[in-house]
């Protein structure tokens, strides 16, 4: 199969765009002379835009308006390959009007009817399925991982964040990741149970916390800074910056590289942090980490195990999972990778 023109559309959050990576390069590497284009959401572009592996972005902004001049762009490129990475409705109709020679994607019937080649999702939709259509496609991929696969500016471009929030942190640090988005609350960890955490890292390696997420993980790192507070009895840690909602993702990416350890639930940041291979620390319960795990030899995967996890978050409210997940284990599981 000779392809001179690719186009792949992204699925929306952090942590997919992060497990398209292996796919990227094994097109590239399949295709050396081929044209690449990658369609994301704006606010991803940061994870792509300095990438070795595609020549140009397009943007998939919201709104039917901007659907429209979206499709309009994709049709003008007449593209061999167009691979639709999410099976959501309007991916699959963007897929089936982009006019590509071959369409494949993943399963989602009638939607997917206008698909050459279809894969079904298994488990939450990874690298792993995006392996499988890999291979449907008859395409060799030789890095199964996304581990060193996110390009950042050059050190000139890097210079500028001089004056930047990160720059400000003091020594060496451990960056901290408790939020999840408003419909994933299931995979929480106590606040109470992160705030003793950092205590107790702060005490063994005098690391400075430093906690991050999106804007709506504002209101919970406040909370574990505020147990912090009130817990240190007279150790002194270093102040315990919010970054949550105030860096964005470039900055990020740079904050997680330098970072001595990472600490956090099952979000995109983690898979960020494991991109970079710093120690990384993963806190599971309702999802699968064979699916979803940090893919870096330097991480441990942190769950009690129990018949009912992973439930893939079947809209359990007990979240025994994570409630019966101790500090010790998850400090335990920080010691042996810090030890490495």
């Amino acid at each position: 199969m000779k392809l001179k023109k690719i186009c792949v559309l992204h699925l929306n959050q952090i942590g997919d765009l992060v497990f398209s990576l292996p796919l990227l390069k094994a097109l590239k590497e399949a295709f050396p002379d081929s044209v690449i284009h990658s369609i994301v959401r704006p606010y991803l572009k940061d994870l792509l835009v300095h990438s070795p592996y595609i020549h140009r972005l397009l943007y998939r902004e919201r709104g039917i308006e901007h659907s429209f001049i979206l499709l309009k762009e994709v049709r003008k490129n007449r593209y061999d390959l167009f691979i639709a990475l999410s099976n959501s409705v309007e991916s699959l109709l963007l897929a089936t009007l982009s006019g590509a020679k071959v369409k494949a994607g993943f399963s989602n019937f009638p939607w997917d009817l206008g698909l050459d080649v279809k894969e079904k999702v298994e488990g939450h939709h990874g690298w792993y399925d995006h392996l499988k259509l890999l291979n449907r496609l008859n395409v060799d991929a030789e890095q199964k991982d996304y581990v060193g696969l996110i390009t950042l500016p050059t050190e000139e471009d890097a210079m500028r964040l001089d004056g930047s929030r990160i720059s400000q942190i003091q020594g060496k640090y451990v960056v901290v990741s408790p939020g999840t988005s408003a419909r994933r609350r299931v995979k929480a960890w106590e606040e109470e149970k992160f705030g003793d955490l950092i205590l107790r890292l702060s005490e063994r390696y005098g690391f400075t916390p430093v906690l991050v997420g999106g804007g709506d993980s504002i209101e919970v790192n406040d909370k574990i800074i505020g147990i912090v507070r009130e817990k240190e009895k007279g150790q002194k840690i270093n102040p315990v910056p919010n970054l949550a909602g105030k860096i964005d993702l470039k900055d990020l990416c740079y904050l997680l590289k330098e970072a001595s350890l990472f600490v956090g639930v099952d979000s995109g940041i983690m898979h960020l942090a494991s991109s970079f291979n710093i120690p990384v620390v993963g806190i599971f319960g309702p999802t699968d980490p064979f699916y979803v795990g940090p893919q870096n030899r330097r991480s441990a995967v942190v769950r009690e195990e129990m018949e009912c996890s992973p439930c893939n978050l079947k809209g359990c409210e007990d979240r025994t999972c994570m409630k019966r997940l101790e500090v010790q284990k998850v400090l335990e599981a920080c010691e042996r990778l810090l030890r490495k």
